[in-house]
């Protein structure tokens, strides 16, 4: 009864998870339409690919860009240009400076690896490349308090880096998608391999009591493939073998089979979509594409054009120009791009702090502190703070200038030191490009993006994966015709003893589904047997039973699972199969499944591998444990 009770319970549970996933759905179209954000994946939606592309003026180019200057214009020496470049860096907001940190880096030599790692850091932060790398050069000098501190400020690299974010999201996302389902189809392949022998001479019985065993168990693996080679494709191969195990299974194997079919509707859902879509995430915006190639010099005629067409709308463009034209100098370009952002997004702090920035430095303190105040009023930053502090002492307002920059100090006192360090009185420093507006933009994308997994096309090809409800309903159904109509009918059961085949169709008598009657007649009734036939009937019997005992304990090590089967807790099989199908994905992608982009670095090997050792170590813990519950039954 306790069995059936739990049965019900993750029935329950199954049900459940279909009403979350609608209500979730139904919530998250809400906002998706309110953001207006689209994402068209379609590169026949790109205007700029055909002859239709607007019409926009061509923005000025210049010689040199404030990067490269800095670069030319320092002495040849990796100190020297370092500092160049962190100047150029802080003072015109121009980010994480990937390439010259990785020239930097490159140089370094075996005396003085850290000096030149802490270089490339300087002109790179934001890069857990460059972190990780600098981590591990002042582990080899020796300075392990300093190293441990670097590995933490990695960490928060790594959490603060947008690209790397989406790396780290695709590449989870995917890796969760391949455990979930290896490790759910294993389990019903598992589960149903235990008892199709049953299964099969059940349904040979309904055919014909003379039916021959092969006919038995080709009649039945033709049921179990009819889904698969109905189009339904794996999916419907789950189910068959989900079927096969529910309703031959005992009532623990059914709570667990139910718990793997929960585990494949999540995976073929909403992980499948999600790995989707952030794989398609940039391709599928052309203006946050765009916006990400100016950020990395690399932007192209077309990606110019597209983000003109736009700007006026879109403030993510605008703000990419703008960042664009200042760092080639363009103040002007950059001052108009500005205002028009402000003029339509009054609160926008990082339009409004480089606003005051350009007034600065035209000489304009009182419009430079206005816009300043403005921008503060919405954003406690430590640089919007440092800059208007530096205003505060332009003005010989000294109180309201020390004020400013305790209060900034507080809010970041290394990048005010980093800032106050560069020695120049009236320094102010430009904001870099607000990240924030891209993360925000790619969360009303995700919300209303309706991604079409290829994986998920390949393995649920059919109409059983159309939807979530659907497979998770399908599923549903044939746990429920199992626990109202499977137990309708006698099912055929091997002794534990001997393995004699118990059925009451085939059998004079039967006493138990676990013990057949000769069994039981050895054991409970001594005296009723010659005792030279009882000695040799044990003696067979221990002999088995060690055999028996070698053999699961070589499924328990050669076959993920079989550990759990062995001691009949087929729960420690679903999480045996959930950890070895996580050591396998981190054997085959150590670094993660999909490309670094050129942002991670040694982090990748560290996000995939770490966790995977201490998957390793918990799977073989599965497996022992399994062996001693096997052993003490």
């Amino acid at each position: 009864m306790s069995s059936r009770r739990s049965t019900a319970c993750w029935l329950i549970g199954l049900t459940s998870l279909c009403l979350v996933l609608a209500v979730g759905a139904s919530v998250s179209a809400e906002p998706a339409a309110a953001t207006g954000a689209t994402a068209s994946a379609d590169p026949a939606d790109d205007p700029w690919l055909t002859d239709q592309a607007p019409v926009v003026a061509k923005p000025v180019e210049v010689a040199e860009e404030r990067v490269a200057a800095a670069w030319n214009a320092a002495p040849e020496t990796e100190h020297a240009r370092a500092a160049a470049l962190r100047r150029a860096r802080l003072e015109f907001g121009l980010g994480d400076l990937v390439g010259p940190a990785s020239v930097i880096a490159a140089g370094a030599t075996e005396e003085e690896p850290h000096v030149h790692a802490a270089l490339a850091r300087d002109l790179a932060p934001g890069v857990p490349a460059f972190q990780v790398e600098h981590a591990i050069a002042l582990f080899r000098s020796g300075d392990t308090g300093a190293a441990t501190l670097a590995v933490g400020e990695a960490a928060l690299a790594v959490a603060s880096n947008l690209l790397a974010q989406l790396w780290w999201v695709e590449s989870a996302a995917f890796v969760l998608l391949v455990c979930l389902m290896g490790a759910s189809f294993a389990l019903f392949v598992l589960s149903a391999l235990l008892v199709w022998s049953h299964a099969a001479h059940d349904l040979g019985d309904l055919l014909s009591a003379h039916t021959p065993v092969f006919a038995r168990h080709a009649a039945l693996a033709a049921l179990v493939l009819a889904p698969f080679a109905l189009g339904e494709g794996l999916l419907g191969l789950a189910v068959a073998l989900f079927a096969v195990g529910f309703w031959y299974g005992s009532g623990h194997q059914r709570n667990a089979l139910v718990m793997a079919a929960i585990l494949f509707v999540v995976a073929v859902h909403p992980v499948a979509q999600l790995s989707t879509m952030a794989r398609e995430l940039v391709d599928g915006d052309p203006v946050v594409a765009s916006t990400l190639r100016v950020l990395a010099d690399e932007a192209t005629g077309a990606d110019l054009e597209r983000l003109e067409a736009v700007a006026a709308e879109d403030p993510v463009a605008a703000h990419a120009l703008a960042y664009r034209d200042r760092r080639y100098g363009l103040m002007e370009s950059s001052r108009e791009r500005l205002l028009a952002i402000v003029e339509t997004h009054p609160s926008d702090y990082v339009a409004l702090a480089n606003l005051g920035n350009l007034e600065h430095r035209s000489g304009n303190l009182s419009g430079a502190i206005d816009y300043y105040e403005r921008a503060a009023a919405v954003e406690y930053d430590a640089t919007l703070l440092f800059d208007l502090s530096q205003a505060y002492a332009g003005a010989f307002r000294m109180e309201e200038y020390e004020a400013t920059i305790e209060r900034a100090q507080g809010v970041d006192d290394e990048a005010v030191a980093a800032l106050s360090n560069l020695g120049e009185p009236s320094l102010v420093a430009d904001l870099a490009f607000p990240m924030f507006q891209l993360r925000e933009r790619f969360a009303g994308n995700l919300l209303a993006a309706e991604a079409e997994s290829e994986v998920i096309a390949f393995i649920a090809p059919g109409r059983l994966a159309g939807a979530w409800y659907v497979t998770a309903g399908v599923f549903a159904v044939v746990a429920l015709l199992g626990v109202l109509v499977a137990d309708r009918w006698d099912h055929a059961s091997l002794c534990a003893r001997c393995g004699h085949r118990i059925c009451n169709r085939c059998e004079e008598t039967v006493w138990s589904s676990e013990i057949c009657e000769d069994c039981h007649h050895l054991f409970q009734y001594p005296e009723a047997t010659d005792p030279s036939l009882r000695m040799a009937r044990l003696q067979a019997l221990s002999e088995r039973e060690a055999l028996f005992d070698k053999v699961w304990l070589v499924l328990s090590i050669a076959i993920p699972g079989m550990a759990g089967f062995a001691a009949k807790r087929p729960d420690l099989a679903m999480m045996g199969l959930l950890l070895f199908s996580w050591v396998a994905a981190t054997l085959v992608w150590p670094a993660g499944p999909f490309e670094d982009p050129l942002l991670m670095g040694g982090a990748a090997w560290v996000a995939f591998a770490l966790p995977g050792i201490l998957a390793a170590f918990a799977y073989a813990g599965v497996v022992v444990l399994g062996l001693i519950v096997r052993k003490s039954r």
